[in-house]
């Protein structure tokens, strides 16, 4: 089939931007789909410093530039439209200039496919979305009172990453057999446990302190900051903080910090001792099942989002919030070498269940069924 993917996308600019959407791109063209991917740029976004790539691309991809202006709501309007519009012209001019063929589209997250439907509904096209955000009710209230509605009846069918998701989606009037709940998954191919020492080695990283990984965006919601601040009491602890965002985290403790290619983080976990993220809301967190897949016990949050994730096996679930249980989960890990070793044991066991080739041939198994209706 070919496929036309409307979503957030990495660059050699942003090699981490939208990498899960990327994982799973890849599996369906090693499924034997044609697929393109547009991923409107912002034309306002800073230059970032280029990296040589941000990994092997089996898709035709286009960037058409599009204009921003935040998302603020004024009175009953928010200025998240008028970056809706632009992209929505910026996808309907791509499809034309280039004459680009498909069979379906398919979005990662609401916004894209309300994008992706408003740009090319003329085309007769089914539209398919998959639902990974925190909360379709936050993502509703930037949206007019009966638009968010109208345009989510119009898709053929959601992939949502949790039950929380399908049953939002159910509240909107989504008939439940429109949804397909499949959690995220990856790519055990590239997400494995390497060498530590070796990769300490590559990345230069000091092999005298217990390593702690956090990856994601620096935001509040994700706690880059908490976890830095519940480890500064250890004089035998570093941290690797893995992305980019506002809340940059600073400091003695901050042996890396840097937005990498998605190639790059399996190799960088691997060189870590444990994986912190006191997130406050969730999908379906990637970052965490790469983490497990890597072998890494996780500290993280006690909300349903990454319970689904997470056992007690492998993992120790605290108040996001709460920096001091933080640190003392953070302690119980890495201070019991023999429990590591055990929780590293059945985190690589449970990966086992996540694999991203066999979700991607489901995902489309769920359209297929639904292509004709």
């Amino acid at each position: 089939m070919k496929i036309l993917v409307i979503s957030s996308y990495p660059s050699l600019e942003n090699p981490s931007a939208g990498v899960f959407v990327y994982n799973l791109i890849q599996q369906f063209c090693k499924l034997g789909h044609e697929v393109t991917v547009i991923s409107p740029k912002n034309i306002l976004s800073t230059r970032s410093k280029k990296v040589e790539s941000y990994g092997v691309e089996n898709c035709t991809v286009y960037r058409p530039l599009f204009f921003s202006a935040s998302n603020k709501q004024i009175g009953s309007f928010n200025t998240y439209r008028i970056a809706e519009l632009s992209q929505i012209k910026a996808v309907r001019r791509t499809v034309k200039k280039h004459n680009l063929e498909f069979d379906f589209v398919y979005s990662h997250f609401i916004t894209n496919g309300f994008i992706a439907l408003n740009a090319l509904k003329g085309y007769n096209k089914p539209f398919f979305v998959a639902i990974g955000e925190s909360s379709l009710t936050l993502i509703a209230k930037q949206f007019p009172k009966d638009y968010f509605s109208q345009n989510i009846k119009q898709m053929r069918g959601f992939v949502a990453v949790s039950s929380k998701l399908k049953n939002q989606l159910i509240d909107y009037g989504i008939p439940e057999n429109k949804i397909f709940m499949k959690p995220n998954a990856v790519d055990l191919t590239k997400f494995y446990q390497r060498d530590k020492v070796e990769m300490r080695k590559k990345y230069k990283l000091p092999m005298d302190l217990k390593l702690v990984a956090f990856v994601g965006r620096f935001l509040p919601h994700k706690g880059p900051l908490r976890v830095l601040e519940a480890i500064q009491n250890s004089d035998n602890v570093g941290a690797l903080f893995i992305g980019k965002g506002p809340q940059e985290p600073m400091g003695s403790s901050v042996v890396f910090r840097e937005s990498v290619p998605s190639y790059q983080i399996p190799e960088l976990l691997s060189a870590a001792d444990v994986f912190v993220l006191p997130t406050q809301r969730e999908g379906s967190c990637n970052a965490i099942a790469e983490a497990i897949a890597c072998g890494l016990p996780i500290v993280s949050s006690n909300i349903p989002e990454v319970m689904d994730q997470c056992n007690p096996s492998f993992s120790i679930l605290v108040d996001p919030l709460n920096v001091k249980a933080i640190e003392s989960a953070i302690e119980a890990i890495l201070g019991d070498e023999e429990k590591r070793e055990a929780m590293s044991n059945n985190a690589l066991e449970h990966s086992k269940n996540f694999e991203i080739g066999e979700r991607a041939f489901s995902i489309l198994n769920f359209i297929q069924g639904k292509f004709e209706k």
